[in-house]
């Protein structure tokens, strides 16, 4: 993989222009690509930072899908209210993700990461916590919305709470995803390439 660097809890609402369900692999493939830590597909359970990012790809695919509504506390005691979304498989391409800090002496800078534009960014057992993203259309197969969430078994390891809604797919492809995230993990990611920015100018994925 070539790294290029360039110029310096159960409840919840999240908001869904489209269908969650054509959306679940989208968000989970992106929001994995440059945060993904080796710890399997289980539940985000750690303090985020309260910073969310922002992750777009052209194209995603996914199989074995399963997502429910739930929650994250930051570091300084705030909740947020996000889709769990959990991936067996899955690939994507043209992946960005943007996210905005201010830093001593410099000021506000936006970092961004690009990967997945030669080659698809390919990744397993990855889960993300999302608030809010859009597609352009896809296709979806294997539909169970309503499911209740303890049972589902899309992704390996991906369940929630007894009597909360569940949505699960056997596959996925979503076209011209974007969406904002908070925290990601994952059980395994392939890159072909990463170019990664540090910009002054107030620069995101979109």
């Amino acid at each position: 993989m070539a790294v290029r660097t360039r110029e310096l809890s159960p409840e919840g609402r999240t908001h869904w222009k489209r269908t969650a369900v054509m959306l679940v692999p989208g968000v989970a493939c992106v929001g994995a690509v440059v945060i993904a830590l080796a710890q399997g597909a289980m539940a985000a359970s750690f303090a985020v930072s309260g910073k969310n990012f922002k992750v777009s790809a052209d194209e995603i695919t996914g199989r074995g899908i399963s997502s429910f509504p739930s929650s994250l506390g930051s570091t300084d005691g705030t909740g947020h209210a996000v889709l769990l979304a959990g991936i067996k498989s899955g690939t994507a391409k043209g992946v960005c993700l943007s996210m905005k800090q201010k830093l001593p002496l410099v000021g506000e800078v936006s970092l961004l990461v690009r990967s997945g534009g030669e080659r698809p960014v390919t990744g397993e057992n990855l889960v993300v916590d999302a608030d809010a993203l859009t597609s352009s259309g896809g296709r979806v197969t294997g539909v169970q919305a309503g499911r209740d969430a303890s049972t589902l078994g899309g992704a390996p390891g991906v369940s929630g709470p007894r009597g909360l809604f569940g949505v699960q797919a056997s596959t996925a492809l979503a076209r011209d995803v974007r969406s904002t995230a908070w925290a990601s993990n994952g059980g395994s990611l392939t890159l072909d390439r990463v170019d990664i920015e540090l910009s002054r100018t107030g620069k995101e994925c979109y």
